[in-house]
């Protein structure tokens, strides 16, 4: 039997990081940037790595730059499918009101991996939070205790946010921590219980590792 690990991937950089006026040609909302084409070579390289990982379940935030993210890495897993997870969302005081990703149908059809058989772990209308990045790790322990609950000693991805991603280092490695975007983390459950943070924010799998955005 195999320990839970769970593998962490930040989404790759976004439009709106690179071009203010990004909504003039999109019918998304304020907090549901795409990926630019920065990005998009950034997550096919993330393809690359994880070629040859074996991964059981792939849970990923609701936003498109998540998603996108998510779809690229997986290009070379046959049979590999999305479980949309709203409690690995980005810290809802960054996000419009209520939070501007797309409903499940719409996200299947831009998205074809995307499971619409999953019932997530958190509600899809999530509870409300305070202000700040740590005010989301309640909900992040809440996702991750589910997630292993359901899905016991098993190899998992899951592709976030910043402020998400700083929870789970401060749940599973014992600190908050920011990475950069399209940076590995990888954290694996201890025999007696526990995790054993192996790499936080690798970014060895990217050609330019410049203007990564760690916060």
């Amino acid at each position: 039997m195999n320990p839970m690990t769970f593998w962490v991937v930040r989404h790759a950089e976004r439009e709106d990081n690179i071009n203010s006026a990004w909504q003039n040609s999109s019918k998304l909302k304020s907090d549901n940037s795409p990926l630019s084409k920065r990005g998009q070579g950034q997550a096919d390289e993330l393809a690359i790595r994880f070629s040859n990982i074996h991964l059981d379940h792939i849970f990923v935030s609701p936003f498109d730059r998540t998603l996108e993210t998510a779809t690229r890495l997986l290009r070379s897993h046959n049979n590999a499918t999305i479980k949309v997870e709203p409690g690995l969302c980005e810290g809802l005081y960054m996000c419009e009101d209520p939070p501007g990703y797309e409903n499940l149908d719409t996200l299947k059809e831009k998205y074809p991996l995307v499971d619409t058989c999953y019932t997530s772990v958190m509600p899809w209308k999530l509870p409300r939070e305070g202000d700040g990045d740590a005010a989301c790790t309640p909900r992040v322990k809440m996702t991750l205790e589910g997630i292993e609950k359901r899905f016991p000693d098993t190899e998992v991805l899951l592709v976030s946010h910043g402020a998400p991603i700083g929870a789970i280092h401060e749940l599973l490695g014992g600190s908050w921590k920011y990475v950069g975007q399209a940076t590995v983390s990888k954290f694996v459950k201890r025999p007696k219980g526990g995790y054993i943070k192996e790499f936080s924010g690798d970014a060895s799998h990217l050609s330019d590792k410049t203007n990564l955005r760690p916060w």
